[in-house]
This record gives C-alpha cells, structure tokens and sequence, in this order.
C-alpha cells in the first residue's frame, strides 16, 4: 500500500526560515530580517522599474502556512485589484499549489512582488489589471477590478 496524499506531502523537504533568510538577504542585501511572535518578517525595498517609485514591503513566514507579502508604503490606492481582504498581495493561488514549502522565497515570492508592484502601476496608468489572473472572482479578493478580464468583460460573463 502506498502513501496518502497527507503522508505524502509530509516527506516534501522544507526550507526553515533560517535557510529561507541566507537566501533572501543574500538575493536582497537591503532586506532586514526580524521574528515577530512566532513568524519570520523580511522588510525591505523594491522598485518595479527604473523609473518607478521605491515600495517598502514585509514579506510574511510561517512554517505551518503560505508565505504573504503587504506594502508597508507607499499606501496602496483605494480598490486596488488583487489583494486579499486582509491586505496582503494576491501573488498566487494557493489551490493552484504555485508555491510550495520546498521553494525559496528568495527566487519566488519577492520577485513574484516586484512583478505584481510592475502590474499594479500598469493598473494605475490604464485602470486594466494587466498581470495573469486564474482566480479574479475568489470571493477573498477585494478591489474594484479584480473581477474582470483586461478587456473589463467580467469573467464570470466568459464562461456564458
């Protein structure tokens, strides 16, 4: 008989916050790692493109859950798509297992951030969500367009 799906997924290798954290500061010098009540936080700068202004964001870990990312600053605009309703950054779906607990935040959660921050100020200057989106009508998104194509047709209108 061979393993549950359960079992399974227990013999995955799982990087540590402290594997985690060599990675991310040697990726990203700027970024400072602290623990805060059980979870470890990297904070630190990104800027999306050259010309773009400067995002202070967290990034979010516990070993027990899926990494999550806010912008501390500057604020993030009113209805902005692709958030979650706690206000963390939308950068994948968890039921789509595009993050697992045997990658490094390092090579994708933070440069996943900066390309959400890159999308974010498309969505700015056109008002379009131009970034992927297989999940714009979960439930637990917030903003005013999260639930449309980026030809504004609402996406539950294609299957129609």
């Amino acid at each position: 008989m061979g393993l549950s799906k359960f079992e399974y997924s227990q013999l995955q290798p799982i990087v540590n916050p402290a594997l985690q954290s060599f990675h991310i500061l040697h990726r990203f010098p700027d970024f400072a790692y602290r623990r805060e009540r059980g979870v470890a936080v990297w904070r630190g700068t990104l800027q999306p493109r050259q010309f773009s202004q400067k995002y202070r964001v967290a990034v979010y870990y516990k070993l027990s859950s899926f990494p999550t990312v806010r912008v501390i600053c500057p604020a993030l605009a009113p209805k902005a798509p692709h958030l979650w309703k706690d206000g963390t950054l939308c950068l994948y779906y968890p039921q789509e297992k595009q993050w697992r607990r045997d990658m490094l935040i390092a090579t994708t959660i933070i440069p996943w951030t900066a390309l959400w921050l890159y999308y974010y100020e498309l969505w700015l200057d056109t008002g379009k969500w131009l970034g992927p989106s297989s999940h714009a009508s979960d439930s637990k998104l917030q903003g005013e367009k999260a639930n449309y194509t980026e030809d504004n047709v609402p996406l539950n209108k294609l299957s129609e």
